[in-house]
């Protein structure tokens, strides 16, 4: 007898002819939770290649901070696997373009890097994936659009899959079943928005020293703000708000190229 059983009455019970279509509607009302496990564990598998052995980390990785009551200490925002899966991806996608390109430099290596694990990027793997179907945030459509919460997702999933998988079996999913089928290095490699690379091999050519600031950061409903300055050799150059901190470090770093262009033409 499960739980649905022992919500009806006795007499309804013994009736089998009518327990079918109610215990069917309870169920319908209540949800079925191992039903959604079931299926969340077979999209997890149909991602990775691999049966998830700790599910409650992959729910984590879902889980914005939008959507985590204050007081409510059992459940975590997925913010600390996000932190661990940036580290993960960047490495594996480090590794990776290290073997394939093995007469570029280290800019040309950089540039590719960031390219490929840039935010935007993440935020498209996201969507083709349907992280967008399991993403629980208490943001409406459009600030979901607007904030980092789906490549934010996808750093998390890496993370959890590390912990979850191991490293080995988390590198070999990422370069079979998302560089390789969803990455174009070729089309990457001939594009040129990728501001804060070009930034940088800028100041690694003139010896310059580069930061990116972050100079404030408050909570708003549709997220975290975070506003970047732009620092080289100890000079502040601009400054941009963005809820995304990566699209507003990429957008600092477009406007400084922007300045130190003008500057040059001043000369």
């Amino acid at each position: 007898m499960d739980l649905v059983d022992t919500m009806l009455p006795l007499s309804l019970r013994n009736l089998n002819h009518n327990i079918l279509p109610i215990n069917r509607f309870l169920r319908r009302l209540l949800g079925n939770s191992k039903s959604d496990d079931k299926e969340f564990e077979r999209w997890i598998k149909s991602i990775t290649g691999y049966k998830p052995v700790n599910l409650n980390l992959y729910k984590q990785a879902f889980r914005h901070s939008s959507a985590v009551a204050k007081s409510n200490d059992q459940l975590k925002s997925n913010e600390r696997l996000e932190f661990l899966g940036d580290a993960i991806l960047g490495s594996i996608v480090a590794e990776h373009l290290f073997n394939i390109y093995p007469k570029e430099n280290e800019g040309f290596l950089t540039q590719m890097r960031s390219k490929v694990v840039n935010g935007q990027q993440l935020k498209k793997l996201a969507i083709k994936f349907g992280f967008d179907s399991y993403l629980k945030a208490t943001l409406s459509k459009s600030e979901t659009v607007k904030s980092s919460a789906f490549g934010d997702a996808f750093e998390a999933f890496i993370g959890a899959a590390y912990l979850d998988l191991g490293y080995v079996k988390t590198k070999k999913f990422v370069l079979k079943n998302i560089v390789s089928q969803h990455i174009d290095l070729r089309e990457l490699s001939e594009s040129n928005d990728d501001f804060k690379s070009q930034l940088q091999i800028y100041c690694q050519k003139n010896k310059l020293k580069l930061e990116y600031a972050l100079i404030n950061e408050t909570v708003h409903k549709e997220g975290k703000l975070y506003k970047i300055e732009v620092r080289i050799d100890e000079i502040a150059y601009v400054t941009f708000e963005n809820f995304s901190k990566k699209v507003a470090e990429q957008k600092a770093a477009e406007l400084t190229l922007q300045k130190l262009n003008e500057q040059k033409d001043q000369v």
